[in-house]
């Protein structure tokens, strides 16, 4: 039976649509209304083509769609068929078969899959607000003589932290704020230890460390509080959080980012060779800026000579003020080069004063008079507890039953059970009575 081109719905239609066109116009609209998206499944039918894409399928328990891996976007992260996964790509047609598929940008590992997109959302919300810029990143000091470090006191990182600055420089001053750097609480840590180095006012930089772990691991530094207390700080922030493959939120809002505990300590600590060879420098070019005054002025003398030597007495008069002259530069630079060496006499001391030596045994001091109160601590609770024990026992003593017995007292049966009344009794029962050291049997006669 053929097909009526003349039955009214034809005649209706004003435009006749290719497949292409019906194909491009469903593309578009899935382009334009749908986007970028994040979607949840299990892989199956993985293929892989000899060019490095990878074609799949995403399903769940009540639908299923196709899915494109480019070998561009290829991250090498390991998954197969029946492997729970979450894909972020763009959802687009494919003409030639007709079919909608995603075009995948993103594989993640279900589980891991929401934190990654939390910390992707993050990251772009934080730097569509400037958070990352660099033109508002403060400069870290030249030479840095006081550090706030921030970290966990039990960790490695504060070992291989501490080792690399004493190792550049036994002279520079670290105090340590002890913070959590995972799980619940450790974002608030942090942000205290910031607080609190920005109220000190003392320290010349301060540094976050964490040694490195699993993306749950570190995310706590993707705080979005975090960001704004590192960014709010007065003092600069270097961040030396995982390893060199290891990104956080803090590491992009941190003044400086080092890769490892151990890179931010030397990013941030001048040799302690290379001062003495700046002071060193400073001296030999002072040297130099003295000899070439005192050349000019030889070279003036000269002059001055060869022009009034005829004039002796004019002559004898202009060497007195050139010498006088000589003189009050001499004592003028003299006591520059004073204060100079007397400025870096004072920085000596200082760093002497902040040396691990002196710092280890405040240290030390401070743990046995701890260890004192604590054992005077215990003891007292131990008296305590004690005493108590003792006023337990004397009250059960006093409330046991052999005791009341020993007074003189006794207790009356009558087929196993207590006669509390002489009512309860009637002649010629037997009843049996109890002492303090035995029992006795007796007859009831004459009950009044």
């Amino acid at each position: 039976m053929g097909i009526d081109m003349n039955r009214e719905p034809f005649k209706k239609q004003k435009r006749i649509f290719s497949v292409y066109e019906i194909t491009e116009g469903i593309k578009r609209l899935l382009e334009e209304n749908i986007g970028y998206v994040y979607i949840r499944g299990e892989v199956s039918n993985l293929r892989r083509s000899d060019a490095g894409h990878s074609y799949f399928t995403l399903k769940d328990e009540k639908s299923q769609i196709s899915a494109v891996l480019f070998k561009s976007y290829n991250m090498n992260i390991p998954f197969k068929d029946g492997s729970k996964v979450i894909v972020g790509g763009a959802i687009n047609v494919y003409p030639p078969r007709g079919a909608y598929q995603i075009v995948v940008n993103e594989i993640l590992q279900d589980g891991l899959g929401e934190l990654h997109i939390k910390f992707e959302e993050l990251k772009k919300r934080l730097y569509e607000k400037g958070l990352f810029d660099a033109e508002i990143k403060r400069p870290i000091p030249d030479y840095v003589f006081h550090i706030g470090l921030i970290t966990s006191p039990f960790g490695a990182a504060v070992r291989d932290f501490l080792k690399t600055v004493y190792l550049k420089n036994n002279h520079i001053k670290v105090s340590i704020y002890s913070a959590r750097v995972q799980g619940d609480g450790a974002a608030e840590d942090i942000i205290s230890g910031i607080e609190y180095f920005n109220r000190d006012g003392d320290v010349d930089v301060i540094a976050i460390v964490r040694g490195g772990g699993s993306f749950e691991d570190l995310f706590c530094f993707n705080d979005e509080s975090l960001a704004y207390a590192i960014r709010e700080s007065k003092v600069p922030i270097v961040s030396g959080i995982g390893h060199e493959i290891d990104f956080t939120i803090a590491d992009y809002v941190a003044d400086l980012r080092a890769s490892t505990p151990t890179g931010a300590a030397e990013s941030v600590i001048r040799d302690e060779n290379e001062i003495v060879e700046y002071l060193s420098e400073l001296r030999r070019r002072l040297d130099e800026s003295i000899e070439g005054l005192l050349e000019e002025r030889r070279e003036f003398i000269e002059r001055f000579v060869s022009v009034f030597y005829r004039d002796r007495d004019r002559f004898d008069e202009k060497v007195g003020q050139i010498e006088r002259s000589i003189q009050r530069a001499y004592e003028i630079l003299r006591a520059h080069l004073v204060d100079y060496y007397n400025r870096i006499f004072s920085a000596n001391t200082r760093l002497e004063r902040f040396s691990p030596e002196h710092r280890l045994q405040n240290y030390e001091d401070r743990i046995n008079l701890l260890k004192l109160r604590l054992n005077g601590a215990i003891l007292n609770y131990l008296d305590m507890f004690q005493n108590r024990l003792n006023n337990v026992n004397t009250r059960l003593e006093l409330m046991n039953p052999e005791n009341i017995l020993r007074k003189g007292y006794s207790v009356v049966y009558r087929d196993n059970r207590i006669v509390r009344s002489v009512d309860e009794l009637s002649e010629d029962d037997a009843i049996r009575i109890r002492f303090y050291d035995g029992n006795a049997s007796a007859i009831v006669k004459n009950k009044p």
